[in-house]
């Protein structure tokens, strides 16, 4: 949530937030226990009116691929799948591709981008390379402390940077052209990824390229701002992110309406 109000909170929507600190981090758990939880939260959204609801990475790709919701239920954005079709697979310099992934997304990531891929049809550049791999050849890196790091220490923490650091030599050594986090909270480290890779060498296509997404689908705007969170477990943590409510409330005091589950 803190990664993607980075850019939300620019635009005027009434955002609902749905947020399980009961069952967080869902990275921990198997996929399908996750994924439960998600449709909890699916089922609560569409009982506000919500127009669309954006869900984890592979949650997205999941549901999408099997048709989950009713008909009448929201639609959920496709922001992570247009990530991968537009900017991950287009740019692409010879087909090889990285995914860093926590426990529960590495149990899926595989099946569910592979079907993503039957979708993708090369660009004239790439169809000229010689050596360009389709199916494309993949390499993945679990990193299931990454999330962690967002609570406990800051994403700019020396530490922090050492440890990803020596992460991502892993992509380097396999010599993959193209990096892609399937967690949205990743992009957080976006700075220090862009840094330590050469972009001639090795893509990483920023949480910019997400925000792009978001407004070609959703170009119109509401005439006013306003964030509801409705939360199960407790809001303590939520309450002492500094950086989530300053970007929540823009800077200003706009009330948030928090609501328990």
């Amino acid at each position: 949530m803190l990664s993607l109000f980075t850019f939300l909170s620019k635009y005027n929507h009434d955002y609902v937030v749905y947020y399980d600190f009961l069952h967080w981090p869902y990275g921990d758990k198997t996929f399908e226990q996750s994924l439960a939880c998600v449709e909890k939260g699916i089922e609560y959204l569409t009982t506000q009116d919500a127009d669309y609801i954006i869900v984890p990475p592979m949650y997205e790709l999941h549901l999408t691929q099997h048709s989950k919701l009713k008909a009448k239920s929201p639609q959920i954005l496709s922001l992570f799948r247009t990530y991968l079709l537009d900017y991950c697979f287009t740019y692409s310099l010879v087909g090889k591709l990285g995914f860093f992934w926590d426990f529960a997304d590495m149990q899926v990531a595989q099946t569910l981008i592979h079907y993503v891929e039957k979708e993708y049809v090369l660009a004239p550049n790439q169809q000229s390379i010689k050596k360009f791999h389709f199916p494309f050849v993949y390499r993945g890196k679990e990193t299931p402390l990454w999330k962690y790091y967002l609570t406990s220490l800051s994403y700019s923490n020396i530490l922090v940077n050492k440890i990803i650091k020596f992460d991502l030599r892993y992509f380097k050594d396999a010599m993959v052209d193209t990096i892609i986090p399937l967690h949205y909270g990743y992009f957080h480290y976006q700075t220090t990824i862009t840094k330590f890779l050469n972009f001639k060498k090795i893509r990483f296509h920023s949480l910019e390229k997400i925000e792009n997404i978001f407004t070609a689908h959703i170009p119109q705007q509401a005439k006013t701002y306003s964030v509801k969170i409705a939360y199960t477990g407790n809001n303590d943590f939520l309450i002492r992110e500094k950086r989530l409510m300053w970007l929540l409330q823009r800077g200003k005091t706009t009330e948030i309406v928090w609501e328990k589950i």
